[in-house]
């Protein structure tokens, strides 16, 4: 790992506080000098884990920093993390230079799923490689990124930590049923054909993995007026929207089963975007499906309806 000059890289023997709302005067410095500690919290209005505004408890993420113009000088790829409401690196504390200029900048989580791997460059291009979306529930991963840029300490302020405002860099996709009139239940249905792995660029964007593509799969449910997710919250990579992306349902009406109906993703929604929930809706009226899906960044939404008879 890269190091500031070995002068500013004493240890020190004090406890090293982060809360969201410290005070400037809990900020630790090096015992006997102006030196003080590079700390982070994640930004207030961070979106995260799907829903809410705070990072999970007990949650880390991967750091990256520096200055003169090298985004990984001071750090690379240092895990920060949360206990009791304190983020911590650890003890190996890295300290402002003043009149320094510094860029920071973050992945969450720190830890990712299996081969999947993320990177700064020197110049502060952030990249996540191999990165695999095909879990759902618990294993599902809200990968993030966060930037805290141009940054300067002077000799005589005191710094507050660094906030990390944390975007999301994946689609939240549901597929929800209701009904009107009658007694329904879903015994299967299948989600597929979408892209699940990719790698991610800050500079380039998502470039997907053609040869992975997803098949999601739910147990039974007994659909209700008011709605049933039948999938749960699918983190999916931004992509076009394509026609192998199928629902497949089986179902049965008042306790007869029905023929299997198959629905194509239309198109009219043509990209899923990244920090945007898509929410595509089949509501079951007698014979037919009526499908709706509409797409809000988190509390705006519009749409299209289709039937599939």
């Amino acid at each position: 790992m890269k190091r500031i000059p070995a002068t500013l890289l004493w240890v020190s023997s004090l406890l090293l506080f982060l809360p969201a709302a410290s005070c400037t005067d809990t900020l630790v410095g090096r015992p006997d000098t102006d030196a003080r500690t590079i700390t982070f919290t994640p930004a207030a209005d961070t979106r995260a884990a799907v829903t809410g505004t705070s990072l999970p408890d007990g949650s880390s993420f991967s750091v990256w920093g520096g200055y003169d113009n090298d985004a990984t000088n001071v750090f690379e790829g240092e895990t920060v993390t949360e206990e009791n409401n304190v983020w911590t690196y650890g003890d190996d504390y890295r300290y402002w230079i003043a009149g320094k200029t510094y860029n920071f900048y973050a992945v969450y989580p720190a830890e990712l799923p299996t081969d999947a791997k993320a990177d700064v460059s020197s110049d502060g291009t952030i990249t996540v490689t191999n990165f695999d979306c095909s879990k759902t529930g618990a294993d599902a991963v809200d990968l993030m990124t966060a930037t805290a840029t141009r940054i300067t300490y002077t000799a005589d302020q005191t710094p507050q930590p660094v906030a990390m405002k944390f975007s999301h860099l994946l689609s939240k996709v549901n597929i929800v049923a209701t009904v009107e009139g009658g007694n329904v239940t879903v015994t299967d249905i299948t989600f597929a054909g979408m892209a699940t792995q990719g790698d991610y660029s800050s500079q380039a964007g998502w470039t997907t993995h053609a040869t992975a593509t997803g098949r999601f799969t739910s147990s039974e449910k007994v659909i209700n007026a008011t709605g049933v997710d039948l999938l749960g919250d699918l983190l999916l990579i931004p992509q076009t929207v394509n026609n192998q992306f199928k629902i497949t349902v089986n179902y049965t009406l008042d306790g007869v089963v029905q023929a299997p109906k198959e629905i194509t993703l239309p198109t009219s929604i043509a990209q899923w975007e990244a920090g945007k929930n898509y929410k595509y809706t089949l509501t079951f009226k007698g014979d037919n499906i009526i499908f709706a899906v509409n797409v809000a960044a988190w509390n705006h939404s519009t749409g299209g309806i289709i039937t599939v008879e």
